[in-house]
């Protein structure tokens, strides 16, 4: 039954924004409102085979335009390539360091120009494996006290500056157009209490609070925004790790495991099928909430 607001008087519904309310939702199937025809879809950090690339994919499968945006111009033509082949949809990358201002405003304003405009936002670029801007793998697991002071501001420009950046950049034509979506990649970190991981997870706490503020912001303006907490995700690098017995994020991924009641560890496409239903009309009410996707870790 669709509902009418025609008998409403005109002061109630704008106090209460009764004509924002999406009338002919219940018409429509769930498959139709997780489609992203027609829309176009920035993720960072979308090279690689981590959850950036397979954000991509879900994205792209549910039919958006993907541009990927990545410090590695070749893991990003990777995901580009896979992409436009498994999917057909339009794929490019744009190399970006996203801790670089300059940098930032430069890459959206050429996916803009391109585009004409920037309808979903996937903040997901840091995560275990952060790069510096030479390319760089940087330590972070270790205690605080210990811990490189090069490593520690390049773990906080990824993970929390960057996303306040590109947002930042993203933002106004988003508001311009009174529409968006924006999914910023938190971690179950940002919630529980895990050894040797407290700038990382200082960042992702970061990201959570960021999220439920601007929402506050721009929620009435058109724009979602929501996050995302993934826990322990098995890719690649992370099968790697675990058949070098030294290396230093053991202690850590004990202590996460044991909070996992689900029992197992989740992949990549685990998380960003979430990630996809938030940019989705499906999942257009989801707003300030950074939603745990980490098998029960931080609850």
């Amino acid at each position: 039954m669709t509902l009418d607001i025609g008998a409403d008087p005109d002061d109630v519904v704008q106090r209460y924004a009764l004509d924002r309310l999406p009338l002919d939702r219940a018409s429509r199937a769930t498959a139709d409102l997780l489609r992203l025809d027609g829309k176009r879809a920035v993720v960072t950090g979308g090279g690689g085979d981590g959850l950036g690339a397979a954000t991509c994919h879900r994205l792209a499968e549910q039919g958006a335009e993907i541009a990927v945006l990545d410090i590695s111009p070749e893991a990003a033509q990777l995901t580009v390539d896979a992409v436009r082949s498994r999917w057909g949809v339009s794929a490019r990358s744009v190399l970006v360091d996203v801790g670089d201002p300059d940098a930032v405003n430069a890459a959206v304003a050429d996916v803009v120009g391109r585009w004409g405009g920037i309808d979903i936002l996937v903040n997901n670029v840091g995560g275990s494996g952060v790069v510096g801007v030479t390319g760089e793998k940087v330590t972070q697991h270790g205690p605080f006290a210990a811990m490189e002071i090069e490593d520690l501001l390049t773990v906080v420009r990824v993970n929390l500056v960057g996303v306040l950046l590109v947002t930042r950049a993203v933002l106004p034509h988003m508001l311009a157009a009174s529409s968006g979506r924006i999914v910023n990649v938190a971690s179950e970190g940002g919630k529980a209490v895990i050894p040797d991981l407290a700038v990382y997870n200082a960042c992702k706490a970061g990201v959570i609070a960021f999220t439920r503020n601007l929402a506050g912001e721009v929620g009435a303006r058109g724009v979602t925004v929501a996050g995302v907490c993934p826990g322990i995700m098995v890719t690649e690098r992370t099968i790697r790790s675990l058949s070098d017995p030294s290396h230093r994020g053991f202690a850590s991924l004990d202590v996460g495991f044991a909070k996992v009641t689900a029992g197992r560890c989740s992949v990549t496409d685990e998380v960003a099928s979430v990630i996809a239903f938030l940019a989705s009309d499906a999942g257009a009410y989801l707003h300030g909430t950074s939603i745990s996707a980490g098998g029960g870790m931080a609850d």
